[in-house]
């Protein structure tokens, strides 16, 4: 039905128009500029060319989601189409009064962008949050990377300190049994010294 227009009513040449924009550089058939805009004099006659396969161009429409997913659509194909979707006649329920398939398409053409609009605005999220992640993850490498040289650097403190202790009980137990024996030593040159004094007196 669609294909047997010469001149179709605005409303469903504005439907196809928003097509032949978001599908800009994705499809061969559509003629672009050296940024990938629409560029042509005539775009119903592109509309047609795209519709010459209705189940290729079907199958353009259903792939197109996953075209977003992959970040593969440019985001001037859908700010060329931002002032015809916010125009108060452009909505299905208008436009099925003059074609039922001009209808389906411009439902589409509203959802995917509904759906765009989604994407673009979860993305920084979700990209934030991998961010956070990483950074997680680095930190705790990190932490788990200091608490095993504080653990390493605790236990060989832990060896000098008990090898500094011994050493301390020995330098304390060999100075108290050298002043142990001083005064052993002591106590014997006064025995000696009182012993030869008591023999000088007797003799």
């Amino acid at each position: 039905m669609l294909k047997a227009l010469k001149s179709p009513p605005k409303d469903i040449e504005n439907v196809f128009t928003c097509v032949l924009n978001l599908l800009s550089s994705l499809d061969p058939v559509i003629p672009v500029d050296k940024n990938g805009k629409l560029k042509t004099d005539n775009n119903w006659k592109v509309a047609l060319a795209l519709q010459a396969n209705p189940q290729a161009f079907l199958s353009t429409l259903e792939g197109f989601k996953e075209k977003i997913d992959l970040d593969q659509v440019p985001n001037n194909n859908f700010k060329a189409i931002r002032t015809a979707i916010s125009d108060s006649n452009f909505t299905p329920a208008i436009i099925k009064n003059k074609s039922s398939a001009a209808a389906g398409l411009c439902d589409w053409i509203l959802n995917i962008t509904a759906y765009y609009d989604v994407v673009i605005s979860v993305e920084p999220k979700k990209a934030a949050v991998r961010a956070a992640q990483q950074t997680l993850s680095e930190a705790n490498a990190k932490k788990e990377e200091m608490d095993a040289l504080v653990k390493k650097l605790t236990d060989e403190l832990n060896i000098l300190q008990a090898d500094f202790q011994k050493a301390m009980d020995e330098k304390n137990g060999a100075e108290a049994e050298a002043a142990r024996c001083a005064r052993r030593l002591d106590l014997a040159q006064r025995l000696v010294n009182a012993l030869g004094s008591e023999s000088e007196r007797w003799s």
